[in-house]
């Protein structure tokens, strides 16, 4: 027979072993913490087909088929065409180091075949300082409760069906 409220199989256990499991627990999150994640962003270049773009023999629609479509065209002249790719290991919640950056610019004539092709990766990557100023703007700076406010008795009333 089975004891009733005894400590065999199955009976509650022992106030040290939930200790030890939370212990672990904890250890193992601890742990998981201190690793580096790893992020890929942007196009993933593949060197055999950007050794197929030639210039002066590749054309558009090759350089479509061979790499997609680019990241990105430049501002001011769709002519260049850029292929952006940048890895990144976060060590931190806030912090991110970028490990590796490759831009290709591929670079159209008049008649759509390639010109030239530029290659860039972290080595020539330069740092932009961010400007922090603010442009002014006219009229005035109101708190919230003033723009409540401001807004009542500014509502249509709700129209009265026929």
């Amino acid at each position: 027979m089975a004891s009733v409220g005894g400590r065999g199989r199955g009976g509650p256990a022992r106030p040290g072993s939930q200790l030890v499991v939370l212990a672990v627990l904890g250890l193992v999150a601890g742990v998981a913490a201190c690793t580096s994640q790893v992020a890929t962003h942007g196009h993933r270049l593949d060197a055999a087909a950007l050794a197929q773009i030639e210039p002066g023999q590749s054309s558009q629609q090759d350089v479509i088929q061979l790499l997609g479509s680019p990241s990105s065209l430049a501002t001011f002249d769709d002519r260049t065409w850029y292929y952006v790719s940048q890895r990144t290991e976060s060590h931190t919640f806030y912090y991110r180091t970028v490990v590796a950056q490759d831009v290709v610019a591929i670079v159209f004539d008049d008649q759509g075949m390639v010109s030239r092709v530029n290659r860039h990766d972290l080595n020539g990557a330069r740092e932009i300082d961010l400007v922090d100023r603010e442009t002014p703007t006219a009229g005035n700076e109101l708190t919230v409760l003033e723009q409540f406010l401001g807004n009542i008795g500014r509502f249509n009333p709700p129209a009265e069906e026929e």
